[in-house]
């Protein structure tokens, strides 16, 4: 874990800072892949703070965190269940503002989010990269993901590699 970082449940006055990661992080990895103005429009409607809100925040079976870094958030993490097998979650969302990738904030996310699941009964963690953000598939593979089969993705007209861990 980072020693500098606080990783904890997100509140409601995260929204605004949730979004500007997302925002910061989405631009730094897809404007080559989906351009800028999809970027732009995806952020703006995922990422939506009341939305974020109503919809995640709120949510007890979205585990929501928040890393934090001299009082300012800098990455967030969520899980969802998995629709098909009770065992299984579903890395939603993991992003860390770009200027402070590497400095091990992901994994500090992704190892808070691996605890709460073990303890919420949870064997089994998923999720989907596109294929081109290369910085993703080197954190998750790094991290013991093994990547078990490559979709595509029809919203954004791009592959995808998705990704099963035990935990």
């Amino acid at each position: 874990m980072a020693d500098d970082v606080l990783v904890r449940r997100a509140v409601a006055d995260d929204a605004e800072a949730i979004q500007r990661v997302a925002r910061a992080s989405w631009h730094e990895a897809y404007d080559q892949v989906l351009g800028a103005d999809v970027v732009t429009e995806t952020v703006e409607s995922w990422f939506d703070p009341e939305t974020l809100v109503a919809d995640d925040v709120e949510d007890e079976d979205r585990p929501l965190f928040v890393a934090v870094v001299d009082d300012t958030v800098v990455g967030f993490a969520e899980t969802v269940p998995d629709g098909d097998d009770d065992r299984t979650a579903h890395l939603y969302r993991i992003y860390v503002s770009p200027d402070h990738w590497g400095r091990g904030i992901g994994s500090s996310l992704l190892e808070r989010v691996e605890t709460e699941l073990e303890s919420r009964g949870f064997e089994r963690l998923r999720l989907s990269v596109m294929a081109a953000n290369d910085v993703g598939v080197q954190f998750y593979e790094s991290r013991g993901f093994q990547r078990v089969s490559t979709t595509h993705d029809d919203q954004f007209d791009v592959q995808r590699y998705e990704y099963r861990k035990a935990l």
